[in-house]
């Protein structure tokens, strides 16, 4: 039995392969892409409980600028020839708060029937991932944004990218000058709104 489920599955993996080569587009895609991240505001909520054993709560909203960067690796599947789905990883810079490393998922329309034109295109991405602190924590993350395609041939693409960034992570937390230790942490919730424009390239 063993033995028939990984012919099988050695069956279709060639037939898939087969299909993508054969098919008028690339049927799977991977690249890499970085860019400018410039954060235009951020808030937080902190509740935590300092070494004088007293209650803290506070919060703050403000906007400003600050520069980061960020960069990624990603593969997917070309749809059809107007969508594509792809799974994100990265390093990326959050204001002045730390580094995180977020994964996602990204969803692609492109306009323009033609794959071998440069054309337009819009995309929404959604993920998590972790913050880069200890102990680490979980993030939430997202985008919405669009760009220009310049195709180099068939299998290599050239992005122009343009995006609003939205980032909701958890802060290490320091008063007087003293980190305050994370079992002491009642709350550490941080939201950051970031412009980014970057260069992307996919083959």
């Amino acid at each position: 039995m063993r033995r028939i489920i990984s012919i099988l599955l050695i069956i279709c993996s060639f037939n898939i392969c087969v299909k993508a080569q054969n098919s008028e587009f690339p049927r799977f895609t991977f690249g890499a892409e970085w860019g400018y991240v410039a954060t235009v505001q951020s808030g937080y909520r902190y509740i935590f409980f300092p070494p004088e054993g007293y209650r803290v709560d506070v919060r703050d909203n403000s906007f400003g600028l600050h520069s980061n960067a960020d960069m990624y690796m990603h593969g997917g599947m070309n749809l059809n020839e107007n969508w594509n789905i792809s799974l994100y990883i990265g390093y990326a810079g959050v204001s002045d708060i730390h580094k995180v490393i977020p994964v996602s998922i990204r969803t692609t329309r492109f306009f323009g029937r033609n794959h071998l034109a440069d054309r337009w295109f819009a995309f929404t991405d959604l993920g998590s991932g972790i913050c880069l602190k200890r102990p680490v924590q979980e993030i939430l993350c997202g985008k919405i944004g669009g760009g220009y395609r310049l195709s180099l041939s068939r299998d290599t693409k050239l992005d122009f990218i343009l995006s609003a960034r939205m980032t909701y992570t958890h802060p290490q937390i320091i008063y007087d000058k003293m980190i305050i230790s994370h079992d002491m942490v009642r709350r550490n919730n941080a939201y950051v709104s970031a412009i980014s424009c970057g260069l992307g390239l996919t083959f």
